[in-house]
């Protein structure tokens, strides 16, 4: 590995007997769409010109060309670029996704632990981050890693992650990158170097999270309590701990604060997104600051967790998933939990206007597409 808890997908890759006269490696780690954007730049080209030479009629800029890649298209990749097809499969997020889910097949919804792009024709809302050193000390290029949700920090410079030109807060962009620029580091829409943004401290914390949940994809278990968690085990603890973090920042209380407090968790730095959006959509830093809570509550433990629930009468809504199903090392919080009285339910009459926080949310959501 290039440096600690840095997690190796592939080792770089070159090209034999290419059809087309200039095909640069597939590097280190590196993501087929921003390999495919590089190839285009090499010929001169826009990367919608080359992709449309491989695969006439096929909108591979629409969707998202990370997630995976058919049979079909890659071994028509293949012949004409030299790689192999199991490199070029190799670059795509499907071993990933296969580690966390267990299937090679992709939702056609959100994919859990991986970033959405919010896809509208070519155009994004976000979903792709970068690290400014990294790209000041080596060709600009962007790696499996930076597709992933639990990740919000550089593990070589250890410095916050970016998704978004520091300049114009134009999202990443680089299929939409043409002549006469030679490479990816440059914003599509005002020319910015990405290299040139200021960087910020990443938290030691989310930093944790994100090595440990590296080092399980070796095969290695972490411990919790009593137990041994396996990656599938770790995600789904980790999945639940953001959804009460996220629960109890909507709606804080006493109970709730003193809860939280037992766990070293501080109320006051849970702050519920502006966008109120899956996990997959936030921003590195609203990532960062949630997993950092999680990292706190995992090294509480489950037998603290469990008697700060039950000493301060924390509601079972608050807790218990509506799924019903809580992770295996939290199994007893179902048992001694509190019924709480059902509330008269219900929602509000269609003709009631919304409270103000549902609104700005809406608001938020609407200028994250205008950003596209």
């Amino acid at each position: 590995m290039d440096a600690p808890n840095q997690c190796r997908w592939r080792a770089r890759t070159y090209p034999v007997d290419a059809v087309w006269p200039f095909v640069p490696p597939l590097l280190d780690d590196e993501i087929i769409s921003s390999w495919l954007v590089r190839c285009a730049l090499k010929h001169g080209c826009e990367p919608l010109v080359l992709t449309n030479n491989v695969w006439p009629g096929y909108r591979i800029w629409s969707i998202d060309p990370d997630r995976s890649l058919s049979a079909e298209h890659a071994v028509a990749l293949g012949r004409l670029s030299g790689m192999t097809t199991e490199a070029l499969n190799a670059s795509t997020l499907t071993a990933v996704h296969q580690s966390i889910a267990g299937e090679t097949m992709f939702p056609h919804g959100v994919a859990p632990w991986l970033l959405c792009l919010g896809i509208r024709n070519r155009r994004r809302c976000r979903g792709l981050q970068y690290c400014p050193l990294c790209f000041a000390q080596r060709e600009p290029y962007y790696r499996i890693q930076d597709r992933c949700a639990w990740h919000t920090s550089c593990p070589i410079h250890q410095v916050a992650l970016l998704d978004c030109c520091d300049r114009c807060h134009a999202p990443l962009c680089p299929q939409l990158i043409g002549p006469p620029q030679e490479n990816i580091g440059r914003c599509h829409r005002c020319g910015y170097e990405l290299c040139s943004a200021p960087v910020g401290r990443s938290l030691a914390s989310a930093m944790s999270f994100q090595a440990s949940t590296d080092s399980l994809f070796g095969g290695l278990t972490l411990p919790y309590g009593n137990s041994r968690l396996n990656l599938s085990e770790w995600f789904e603890l980790a999945h639940w701990m953001l959804g009460v973090l996220r629960c109890a920042a909507r709606d804080p209380g006493s109970c709730i604060s003193n809860f939280f407090d037992k766990l070293d968790v501080s109320v006051e730095t849970l702050h519920p997104p502006p966008t109120g959006l899956p996990f997959e959509y936030l921003a590195p830093g609203e990532r960062a600051s949630l997993l950092s809570n999680v990292w706190k509550m995992i090294q509480a433990g489950p037998d603290k967790l469990i008697s700060a629930a039950v000493q301060e009468e924390i509601r079972r809504s608050l807790l218990i998933p509506q799924s019903g199903r809580l992770p295996f090392a939290l199994a007893q919080l179902a048992t001694v939990l509190k019924v709480s009285r059902q509330g008269r339910g219900g929602h509000l009459h269609s003709g009631s206007p919304r409270p103000p926080s549902s609104v700005l949310m809406r608001w938020n959501r609407l200028l994250r597409k205008f950003q596209r």
